[in-house]
């Protein structure tokens, strides 16, 4: 095994301190199925905005420092989220007078988290009752996941500017708020870290702070009309880890993310390409790191473009996918038994006590088990060892063994149209990401194949399958036929256009100006 894993942090919370330090010292401090991509970006833009007011954007220091400090934002969530009362008082009342009496009335009263509820200073910064029903109800219609039925203080406003973002909270009967760590998992925390830990951070901070922090925004205008002051938490969040100093993944994150941000279109519309590409590095990373456990050949994903009936691609796309979506957990029980095959177990296996001395290696290692607990350190090492792989993997599947599957899926990855397998099938949506993302102005098609395949392992046509070709698992036509799918698809979409009969080029949609 051939991986960077930093030392565990000394100090954990009682709430986020894992009991078994496996999924952590492989991945980090945390990947969490629950937080979809866009929550982890939210998550994200909270992050480098509280370190950006600091004066340290993008700037770690320490490896495994970050300590921030969220807005949290009740008023605003209150508002957008926890107020059933302004279609009431529509209904019920006439005049504007009598229409912010009776919802300042009811807000007071159901208003959550707040110490002390006032929402009169709405009333100046509205003209009218309608004014402020009316921004109330498109913020509601731009909310992220918004048809969730998440409760009203785990919901997000869409990313319009600084005074939108906030952290995820709980909010109790009594009033009383504490952090929640369920949909923001620390995953956002870790996508920071990894743009911190890229060889582009310095031109990312620019960008992202020029774009989404400092950029005068309409939207973000009526935000903030309605929060008011901002509301930071009380304490600074610490305990993210991120276990590896250098990764490629982080690089070709940062540079994924330069490339969007250079669009010519607004921030708005370069977010859901950020979401996506994000999501689709995030599982290379966990993926990877997988691999390196396993001293495994690099990742790949076969693809295919959907046909209209089944074929060798779909099935081999299938085998691609369960491969992959395996590969973590073996690489969990991997990293564990590692520790048996090291002089220092020998040693300990051979001494007077060598059940104790293997718990201890255990310990020190993944802490586990405790030292106290005689019902755990029973038996001989090698059970004490099994009984940790067991623990580890039930714990694993929870949450971060499902991550490839979720994510997979919530990009537009994976697919189970007209099969009862998953398999890798890529949606026009993240087709067109990978094409902003992938192509300045225009390429040639088969260039575009490379480069999907080079930078991601993303096998589409008969060049990148090869060695599946080779080794007889298909033809060279299974996959000739699935790079002109997509060929067919780009070009539906305005994305790919002809020449000739042996000049196909893939366009950025966006650069078509400097490219003519």
């Amino acid at each position: 095994m051939t991986m960077e894993i930093l030392n565990r942090p000394i100090l954990f919370d009682d709430k986020t301190g894992p009991q078994i330090w496996v999924d952590e010292a492989i991945w980090g401090h945390r990947l969490h199925d629950e937080q979809s991509p866009w929550l982890t970006f939210m998550e994200f833009l909270t992050v480098l905005l509280a370190e950006h007011s600091a004066g340290r954007a993008l700037d770690e220091g320490t490896l495994n420092s970050l300590s921030y400090r969220p807005q949290v934002q009740l008023k605003l969530r209150n508002l957008i989220f926890n107020n059933p009362h302004i279609m009431t008082v529509e209904a019920e009342t006439r005049s504007d007078e009598a229409a912010w009496a009776l919802w300042l009335e009811k807000m007071t009263q159901s208003a959550g988290g707040l110490d002390a509820p006032d929402f009169a200073y709405l009333r100046e910064r509205f003209e009218q009752f309608q004014d402020f029903a009316a921004v109330v109800k498109f913020l509601q219609g731009s909310a992220i996941e918004g048809t969730s039925n998440k409760r009203w203080s785990s919901k997000f406003v869409f990313p319009f500017g600084p005074s939108a973002l906030y952290e995820d909270v709980s909010v109790s009967a009594k009033g009383g708020i504490s952090t929640d760590r369920r949909f923001f998992a620390r995953t956002g925390e870790i996508l920071y870290l990894m743009l911190c830990r890229s060889s582009r951070a310095g031109e990312l901070r620019s960008r992202l702070v020029e774009r989404f922090l400092e950029n005068p925004a309409p939207y973000d205008g009526m935000v903030r009309a309605l929060q008011g002051e901002r509301q930071l938490a009380r304490a600074e969040r610490g305990g993210a880890f991120l276990p590896c100093s250098t990764h490629p993944v982080f690089d070709r994150l940062a540079e994924d993310w330069l490339a969007i941000l250079a669009l010519p279109i607004p921030a708005y519309d370069a977010i859901p390409h950020l979401v996506s590409i994000t999501g689709l590095n995030m599982i290379l990373y966990q993926l990877d790191r997988s691999r390196e456990v396993l001293d495994r050949d690099p990742i790949t994903i076969v693809c295919e473009i959907v046909s209209p009936k089944k074929s060798v691609v779909r099935d081999l796309s299938a085998d691609s996918f369960q491969h992959n979506n395996m590969a973590p957990q073996q690489a969990l029980e991997r990293f564990i038994r590692i520790t048996t095959e090291t002089p220092e177990w020998r040693v300990a296996i051979a001494s007077d006590e060598p059940l104790l001395n293997a718990a201890e290696i255990l310990k020190k290692a993944f802490d586990w088990p405790d030292p106290d607990d005689s019902e755990e350190i029973a038996g001989e090492p090698d059970q004490l060892v099994a009984k940790l792989v067991d623990r580890a993997v039930t714990r694993h599947k929870q949450h971060v063994g499902k991550v490839h599957a979720t994510w997979a899926r919530a990009i537009g990855l994976s697919s189970r149209r007209s099969s009862r397998r998953v398999r890798y099938a890529p949606t026009d949506r993240l087709l067109k990401t990978l094409v902003v993302g992938c192509v300045d102005r225009r390429i040639e098609f088969k260039d575009f194949l490379t480069r999907l395949y080079e930078r991601y392992g993303i096998v589409i046509g008969d060049a990148q399958a090869r060695d599946l070709i080779v080794s007889g698992n298909a033809d060279q036509e299974d996959f000739s036929d699935n790079a002109r799918r997509l060929e067919e698809r780009l070009a539906s979409l305005g994305l790919l256009k002809r020449l000739s009969d042996s000049c196909a080029y893939v366009e950025n949609p966006f650069q078509r100006t400097e490219a003519a």
